[in-house]
């Protein structure tokens, strides 16, 4: 199901036949390496995309999203979102051959804008291993800021859109 599209992009749920491609993602060393789980396999890749297979990111619950091209439908990363009662947790990768090219910028504008339309009273979160400086610019760009909240020795920091993480 095709939840929003962009000038170059598609939003939209994971096909069954795309779990190889998914893992392949989270198994690259480039982006494993900022991944909060550790190692998956493909046990777990095919569970969350049947989870995940009707969802939209209005409906509550945790659940991981296909970003693809427009035109060739072909997968260009995830976006993963956790609806709590006053938040979204967001993450997101991209696949390393696709990086540099604005796709990450260019989707969370359009996801944001959706969420803020749909429920502007809710906070976006993201947490982000403090060594992806990447990252964490991008989420600075789209108007995140640092809450400086990380739990002890947590290798992760946290960012907030909308105010203080509750």
């Amino acid at each position: 199901m095709e939840i929003l599209t962009t000038k170059r992009l598609r939003l939209r749920n994971f096909y069954e036949e795309e779990g190889q491609e998914l893992l392949r993602l989270y198994l690259d060393p480039n982006i494993g390496k900022y991944m909060y789980w550790g190692k998956i396999n493909a046990e777990e890749i095919n569970y969350l995309i049947k989870h995940s297979s009707s969802r939209t990111p209005l409906d509550n619950g945790a659940y991981a999203y296909a970003v693809s091209y427009l035109k060739s439908d072909r997968l260009v990363g995830e976006i993963y979102l956790e609806k709590h009662a006053t938040e979204y947790v967001l993450g997101y990768a991209i696949k390393s051959d696709r990086q540099g090219h604005g796709y990450a910028t260019e989707i969370l504008k359009a996801l944001l804008q959706y969420l803020d339309r749909s429920f502007p009273e809710m906070n976006v979160v993201a947490i982000v291993d403090k060594n992806n400086l990447k990252s964490q610019a991008l989420l600075k760009k789209l108007g995140f800021v640092n809450d400086i909240y990380q739990l002890d020795k947590s290798p992760f920091v946290m960012y907030s859109l909308y105010g203080q993480i509750h």
